[in-house]
């Protein structure tokens, strides 16, 4: 695969993004729908733009993303597990790239927030769906990173614990024997104690929705890095044998690993999944998983990129299928992610 020729594509259609007013979110018909506020996907959009610069060189990208930084900066203090997604894409990585101490403190102050969502009872991570109810996800696994980030910089114990415990309750209530993961839990935030495990956006309660999946292998991945405890290598690996087992031919899951009709991909979830099966084969040492991970990304190359009229860069995407929203259409996460894979085999794997 002639990955600098992929790279020269996706600035070409980041470029075609740039005159935007709002958040890119997900497509409909070939053209972005946006948010104002950013909704949870809002620091995908600046982590593409600081890849864009990171990859290329060019000041434009990064002047860029500071644009949107900016708007993104007040919603540091809302309560919802999704802070994760919004500043570890956006504010960690541009730190990391730039050294500004600004971004840093703002990640810290959104890692602060996140913190106070533990649950003390359950361990959780969670947000608040009613008087007495909290809904906790397994897409909270990759928000962790944020807080995982925060502990290394400041050594404060409390994005220890929050982060650590949260891991620890989701291997115990969201992994199932098989490894598959269910994506949803709401539990009594008096008593803690669980009220259903259910899905939102998978095929039934019972089923394992694949882009669920691939946070939970990125997000133990991601705990294994900061923390070195085995337990969480050794979650990621079976995770991932289980997303693996269940792969079609062309290595890009369906949406859900149980709808019976196996008509709908979620590229998105490839991509994911990709970017940490090349972290977990460095920390495993185990080749088939970035073999894995390179047949996911050669398939998206070849047969998921949408074309060069369209807004987006993955094609085929599913956001929401039980609510018909975002069904076969480029998702602002499953870009971030295969840009982010496309550069970890562009500079290797760190």
């Amino acid at each position: 695969m002639d990955w600098s020729c992929i790279l020269k594509y996706i600035l070409r259609k980041v470029d075609k993004s740039i005159m935007l007013k709002d958040f890119p979110h997900i497509t409909k018909n070939g053209k972005w729908i946006t948010t104002k506020d950013g909704y949870w996907t809002g620091g995908f959009w600046v982590g593409l733009l600081w890849f864009s610069y990171k990859m290329s060189g060019n000041e434009k990208y990064k002047k860029l993303a500071y644009n949107w930084l900016w708007k993104l900066e007040r919603r540091k203090k809302d309560r919802t597990f999704d802070l994760g997604f919004l500043f570890f894409p956006s504010f960690v990585f541009g730190y990391e790239l730039t050294g500004d101490n600004r971004l840093k403190r703002t990640a810290i102050e959104a890692a602060n927030v996140l913190s106070t969502l533990s649950h003390a009872k359950t361990g959780f991570i969670y947000n608040k769906i009613e008087e007495n109810i909290g809904r906790t996800a397994i897409d909270v696994m990759m928000n962790l990173q944020l807080l995982w980030w925060a502990y290394k910089e400041t050594m404060d114990e409390k994005f220890l614990k929050a982060a650590y415990v949260h891991s620890r309750r989701t291997i115990e209530e969201f992994i199932r024997e098989d490894y598959s993961t269910v994506h949803v839990i709401d539990f009594n935030l008096e008593t803690g104690e669980i009220i259903r495990r259910i899905t939102v956006q998978g095929y039934s309660n019972n089923s394992c929705w694949s882009r669920g999946q691939s946070w939970a292998i990125y997000g133990f991945t991601s705990a294994y890095r900061y923390v070195k405890n085995n337990i969480f290598l050794k979650t990621a690996e079976n995770l991932a044998r289980y997303f693996i087992r269940n792969l079609p031919e062309d290595y890009v899951p369906y949406w859900d690993f149980n709808d019976p009709n196996g008509d709908i991909k979620d590229s998105s979830a490839g991509a994911i999944a990709a970017s940490a099966l090349l972290d977990l084969s460095e920390f495993k040492g185990e080749e088939n998983f970035k073999e894995v991970a390179m047949s996911i990304l050669c398939s998206l190359c070849n047969n998921y990129l949408v074309k060069e009229d369209k807004d987006g860069i993955l094609g085929h995407g599913c956001f929401h299928k039980p609510a018909n929203i975002g069904v076969d259409e480029s998702l602002i996460w499953g870009d971030y992610y295969f840009m982010e894979s496309i550069a970890k085999i562009m500079e290797g794997v760190e």
